[in-house]
Parts: C-alpha cells; sequence; structure tokens
C-alpha cells in the first residue's frame, strides 16, 4: 500500500476485505488527480510568468 498517509492506511486496515481493493484504487487515482493538478497549475503559472517578461520586455 505504498503511496498512501497514514489515515488512509488506516481506513484501509478497518474496511471490510472485500472492499480494500476498491478503496486502494479509488485513493491512488485521487492522489494521482491532485498531481495532475498541481502539475497544470504550475505550468500554466510558469507559462504566465514567461508571457509577463515578454510584456515587460516589449514583446
Amino acid at each position: 500500500m505504498g503511496g498512501l498517509s497514514a489515515a488512509q492506511n488506516q481506513m484501509l486496515a478497518t474496511a471490510p476485505a472485500e472492499m480494500k481493493p476498491f478503496l486502494e484504487a479509488q485513493m491512488k487515482m485521487q492522489k494521482e488527480q491532485e498531481l495532475n493538478q498541481l502539475i497544470a497549475q504550475m505550468m500554466k503559472q510558469m507559462h504566465e510568468m514567461g508571457m509577463s517578461v515578454l510584456k515587460n520586455i516589449g514583446g
């Protein structure tokens, strides 16, 4: 169960056995979505910084 927080691991430990694979997959998908959002936001900010530099140069 690598990559999950202690709280998520505790939730998985107390979940019924038949739900554990589903819950683990759901938690991993959520982490992946959060990472994708972070990367997209960083790329947007980098683009905006570059545009600001060009605008200030007079491009």
